[in-house]
């Protein structure tokens, strides 16, 4: 041991400098002994060091709660912790329902920068037609004598294709046309003279401003170039006179009620002066019609306004015939 014990101190302590002559780093009997040997230290109690800033405050001053610089949570009034706010989700906005009879856009622009239109076949084809403004299709199996409900066009310049219904490559007529905002038309498919087909657009803006039960009344003869007509009101006179092919009348008065009209050549009663207002009646009874070509059943109601289309001929399988429509 004596052998083991000066080596150690001749290994640890350098010359002339003994562990004896530094009492601040080895205080009596808590490193060595009193002959010099080093004392294995008790784990119980060894104590952690911490820097010397971890148990004094900023001023110097030794901090008494011990938290050794660690921050912890702070409790709010009342000792209850707050849980986080969860957030509020957005409230979902619901679209508004669209007013009746009118389509479904987004982001419609103003109801006044639309027109409306309509399709009226008066070819006498006798295979049924493709027809469609642009890229809206409004029938797809038309055939001679059928109408469309009206469809909203924005306002400006349009293609109208007409196209055989079964092969949609076969173009048989197409056309720019004009469409105004806030008026109404009807696109007339009729016959041409070089054997195909043409669209006559006819304007359907009708009476304004009418006296109370009053509605309106007009003719168009789209049968065949050549033709000529009148119209006759039964048991009155002569309501619309020698209406060519193409020609569309003015709207007139008329009462409301019910009528009936009588469709002639326009050689017939060429002796009555024409109605500026239809109503029953007017003339008496003397008046009377011979060999009419067809007649008209029509109920007119105030405010309304109807036009009859005299369409097809007498040398195909599609007649002479009237089609009234509401405008």
């Amino acid at each position: 041991m004596a052998d083991r014990d000066t080596l150690f101190n001749n290994a640890s302590t350098p010359a002339g400098n003994t562990m004896g002559s530094c009492p601040n780093q080895n205080p009596a009997g808590q490193g060595q002994n009193g002959t010099g040997t080093t004392q294995p230290l008790d784990p119980d109690t060894v104590f952690p060091v911490f820097p010397d800033n971890m148990g004094n405050n900023s001023n110097g001053n030794n901090n008494s709660d011990n938290d050794y610089g660690i921050a912890l949570p702070i409790a709010p009034p009342g000792g209850r912790p707050v849980a986080p706010v969860a957030p509020v989700p957005p409230t979902p906005s619901i679209p508004s329902i669209p007013s009746p009879g009118r389509p479904i856009f987004p982001n419609a622009p103003e109801f006044n920068e639309f027109s409306q239109t309509r399709f009226l076949v008066a070819a006498t084809n006798s295979f049924p037609l493709s027809l469609s403004v642009d890229s809206s299709v409004l029938d797809t199996s038309a055939r001679f004598g059928t109408s469309t409900s009206y469809s909203f066009v924005a306002d400006g310049f349009h293609t109208v294709t007409v196209r055989r219904a079964n092969d949609l490559r076969a173009i048989l007529f197409q056309k720019s046309f004009p469409f105004k905002a806030g008026e109404k038309s009807t696109l007339v498919v009729v016959d041409s003279d070089q054997g195909g087909m043409d669209v006559i657009q006819v304007s359907d803006v009708g009476c304004r401003n009418l006296p109370t039960n009053y509605g309106c009344y007009r003719m168009a003869n789209m049968s065949y170039n050549g033709s000529s007509y009148n119209m006759q009101l039964y048991n009155s006179g002569t309501v619309f006179r020698n209406v060519t092919y193409g020609t569309v009348t003015p709207y007139k008065q008329a009462m409301r009620g019910s009528y009936l009209f009588y469709v002639t050549n326009a050689s017939c009663c060429s002796g009555f002066r024409e109605l500026p207002i239809i109503a029953i009646g007017v003339l008496g009874s003397n008046f009377t019609v011979s060999n009419p070509l067809l007649s008209v059943q029509l109920d007119i109601q105030s405010g309304k306004s109807y036009t009859t289309y005299i369409i097809g001929n007498n040398w195909s399988d599609y007649s002479l015939r009237a089609i009234t429509l509401e405008d």
